[in-house]
């Protein structure tokens, strides 16, 4: 993946907690640069004796004539915590070009959109696309913990003063109304099930969201949802039993079959990578979910999942970047959705 120096143009504050970052893209990256609503940006920041790379969703709409992330501190973030305590006007910054799949359809439904505190940042970015180039309805169910974070809250209420007849916003404070739960997702969806569900923001929040929607018979091409994992890191416990007689494996990459030679002790990615082979990635560590593929065949086990929900599990996705084979038989197909 390369990475291209662009200056930070803009910084604005949103929360005492988050802040917008506006890049100045140069002429000679402009075509690098174009991106569609939900995509986001893999920043890579120097750390100590080397550097780190992190994925921020982009807030601002293809339609508008800027590039913008918006960064909420997390607790012991390194980067989150970088960015809004150090960043200034003018820095310049290394970022590759976007990337990401939580994008709108061309499924011409309304839209029914769920996020929670930082994760409003990709779907803004929807709602602002798509009012402006559709006649598509949206709603938004935002639950934050009390009325000062609620990022882009002004923003928001003009939306909803310029498309009356298409826009609606739902804040649920959870200082008022108490955590979000099944009733209260039922009943702002209200039965209203020919639409396309995207979800983003803490992984319990998408997992009960994402459980509602199917016990209400919502089909899995129908609801999309953005997961980014934290800084936490896991280990498996269990490597030093794997198999160490694996010769190698099959992949399906950009419409071809290859057979894969397996290197004892490595990743699927870090085989692939080894043999020329370059399926989509980015952080190697679990936290971005972009080397996600679909295993059609064999097991394997994963030194960290966290990113993906227990029904992409259990469809067969899993992470090359942590995917350790198991056994012979292994195929994956980096092509599918």
């Amino acid at each position: 993946m390369n990475f291209y120096p662009l200056v930070v143009s803009n910084i604005t504050d949103e929360t005492s907690l988050a802040k917008s970052f506006t890049f100045q893209i140069e002429d000679k990256y402009q075509s690098l640069f174009q991106f569609q609503a939900g995509q986001f940006l893999s920043l890579r920041l120097p750390w100590e004796e080397s550097y780190l790379d992190r994925c921020y969703s982009l807030s601002s709409s293809p339609d508008q004539a800027k590039m913008t992330i918006t960064v909420k501190r997390v607790k012991d973030g390194r980067i989150s915590n970088l960015l809004n305590d150090n960043v200034k006007e003018g820095d310049i910054i290394d970022i590759a070009s976007p990337s990401g799949r939580f994008v709108p359809t061309e499924n011409q439904r309304p839209l029914s959109l769920f996020a929670a505190g930082s994760g409003i940042t990709p779907i803004m970015s929807i709602i602002k696309h798509t009012l402006a180039n559709t006649e598509l309805t949206v709603t938004l169910f935002y639950a934050n913990s009390n009325d000062q974070q609620i990022i882009f809250k002004q923003a928001l209420t003009e939306l909803s003063d310029q498309y009356p007849e298409r826009f609606s916003c739902h804040h649920h404070l959870s200082s008022e109304n108490g955590r979000v739960n099944e009733t209260i997702i039922n009943h702002f969806i209200d039965e209203q099930l020919d639409q396309d569900f995207f979800i983003c923001g803490p992984g319990p929040f998408m997992d009960l969201t994402e459980n509602a929607l199917r016990k209400l018979g919502v089909a899995d091409q129908h609801i999309f949802i953005e997961r980014f994992a934290s800084d936490a890191e896991s280990t498996l416990d269990t490597e030093a039993q794997l198999p160490s007689d694996i010769a190698s494996f099959n992949a399906i990459l950009d419409g071809e079959s290859h057979i894969v030679p397996y290197l004892a002790g490595k990743t699927l990615l870090e085989s692939m990578l080894a043999h020329d082979l370059k399926p989509a990635y980015f952080c190697q560590k679990a936290k971005c979910g972009m080397c996600a593929v679909m295993k059609t065949a064999g097991e394997v086990v994963m030194r960290n999942s966290d990113i993906l929900s227990d029904n992409e599990k259990e469809k067969g996705k899993i992470l090359l970047c942590q995917s350790l084979p198991l056994n012979n038989d292994i195929s994956v197909d980096c092509d599918a959705d």
